[in-house]
């Protein structure tokens, strides 16, 4: 009965009560009429009713409520109140007396057998450190949990209001209570309760930082735009005055003799000092060589602070993947442990997330965009690849990555939430003690001796360690670019100018008469 909800008080008395008796001899006991007359009524945990025998100018109180549907009514002890005293505050209810709740947990990727099997706590992690604590919070409340398996956490079924797994039974009323960590998820307020936050949920996309040169080209990275500009104005400068000078030293000294320079053979004789090709023909005159030399000096300097920077950016990783909408545009190809996120995507209304499982996920044969922990971490390790696991994953990052790798590992979480908490039937009458109880595991420190116990932490990087890194054609593919099209378009120049002579030499043009 609504009357009998949390948020009504009730006070009854019994008609025509003896005020001339003492107040033991007023007690209610479970064969009292008015015990008796509310025994078929709905008096849950949370209710406020309160029992009220007057005697010698004081009234009696003494609280009903039920444990537990099936379970006979609880009568507290007696408390007294008068005129003019405060009202006294209801006797605690957390001794629940050993009943037995129903509890869904969750068993997924590891049968029950193993549960509590510390060997295998990297499978189902989250599940089993959620037990764990639910079980602190039936020691403190003195209840029993009247267990029942769950395969999923409970996502909508499409085109219904029906919801599976662990929201889908306490949406049918089969279980009370869950030693389970659910999202806080606004579309599952209609169906359960949260009783208080316990951990957070550490899923999320894990992959390797992709190399520099994978994601922009390397050869344009090593100076800045400025730099680049200056060193382009230096050396335009040194080769207009070097050829300046050849020519103004022919020019004085005629008795010298030498063929003309062009500007263009001067440019390319400057590309060649800079490329450390040096000079077919050696400058003559002393401010030529000067010119020269600084040329030369200039170059060395510039090709080798250009040099180490490339084999350093050949040796770093690139952070320009850090939010999910950046992987999803990126070329990593994507993957997610097979223990129910399949169903996700019918229980948000997040576009990016939305998108992710639409081209990224459902695109791909079932197998290969959702598998097991070790296959997932095996692909990351091959390049380009993200998977999305649990903690548990932590452990097979451990065992399998080499030191270099364990420092390019980074994450990018997909859920925009990821605070977890004991899910309870709505409106539920054990839910304000089991939040209690949540908070009181987080404040002794109980919530994190379970999470250092059953999660496996992120591999430490060992900042000194650095692989060997092989050069890739990946790596320095924009050269060989440049190589073909010089090299076609060398081909190109040569057919024309073969063809303008033969033509010219049959005498085809107009103006070659």
């Amino acid at each position: 009965m609504k009357q009998f909800s949390s948020l009504h008080h009730w006070l009854l008395l019994p008609i025509g009560a003896d005020t001339s008796r003492s107040s033991d001899e007023g007690l209610a006991t479970s064969d009292d009429p008015l015990i008796t007359a509310l025994e078929p009524m709905d008096l849950p945990l949370n209710s406020h009713v309160a029992v009220a025998r007057p005697g010698h100018g004081r009234l009696l109180l003494q609280d009903v409520y039920r444990l537990a549907t099936g379970h006979a009514l609880t009568v507290t002890s007696p408390r007294l109140w008068g005129p003019g005293q405060v009202w006294p505050a209801e006797p605690p209810r957390d001794n629940y007396r050993e009943i037995a709740i129903k509890t869904v947990v969750i068993v997924v990727g590891d049968p029950w057998e193993h549960f509590f099997d510390m060997s295998h706590k990297h499978l189902n992690t989250l599940s089993k450190n959620n037990y764990a604590l639910m079980a602190y919070v039936s020691e403190t409340l003195n209840f029993r949990m009247n267990l029942t398996m769950a395969d999923t956490w409970g996502f909508p079924v499409k085109e219904t209001g029906n919801y599976t797994g662990t929201v889908g039974l306490m949406q049918r009323g089969e279980v009370d209570i869950g030693a389970a960590g659910l999202l806080i998820k606004e579309t599952r307020m209609d169906m359960v309760d949260y009783a208080g936050e316990i951990v957070t949920f550490r899923g999320a996309f894990m992959f390797l930082k992709p190399a520099l040169s994978e994601v922009s080209v390397i050869y344009f990275l090593p100076f800045s735009k400025t730099v680049w500009i200056t060193f382009a104005v230096t050396l335009a400068t040194l080769t207009f005055g070097q050829e300046a000078s050849n020519r103004l030293c022919r020019k004085v000294n005629k008795s010298e003799k030498g063929e003309p320079t062009e500007w263009s053979e001067a440019l390319l004789n400057s590309i060649g000092i800079v490329c450390q090709q040096g000079l077919s023909n050696p400058p003559e005159n002393v401010s030529s060589r000067i010119i020269f030399l600084c040329l030369l000096m200039l170059s060395v300097f510039v090709l080798t602070s250009y040099s180490a920077i490339i084999v350093y950016l050949l040796q770093t990783s690139s952070n320009a993947i850090s939010t999910l909408t950046q992987l999803m545009d990126s070329a990593f190809h994507l993957s997610m442990e097979d223990i129910t996120y399949t169903s996700y995507v019918n229980d948000t209304m997040d576009p990016a997330i939305q998108r992710l499982f639409r081209e990224k996920l459902y695109a791909q044969p079932y197998k290969q965009a959702f598998t097991t922990q070790e296959v997932g971490i095996a692909k990351i390790r091959t390049g380009l690849h993200a998977f999305h696991g649990d903690a548990g994953a932590h452990k097979v990052t451990s065992d399998t990555f080499e030191e270099y790798d364990k420092c390019r590992l980074k994450e990018i979480k997909m859920y925009s939430t990821d605070k977890l908490a004991f899910p309870v039937r709505k409106g539920s009458p054990y839910r304000e003690h089991i939040t209690q109880r949540a908070r009181w595991l987080t404040e002794v420190g109980l919530v994190g001796r379970e999470y250092k116990r059953w999660f496996y932490q992120r591999p430490k990087c060992d900042s000194s360690s650095h692989g060997f890194v092989s050069v890739r054609l990946q790596d320095f593919y924009p050269v060989l670019l440049v190589l073909v099209s010089g090299t076609a378009m060398s081909l190109v120049t040569l057919v024309a100018e073969i063809l303008y002579k033969a033509m010219a030499n049959a005498k085809l043009w107009p103006w070659s008469h």
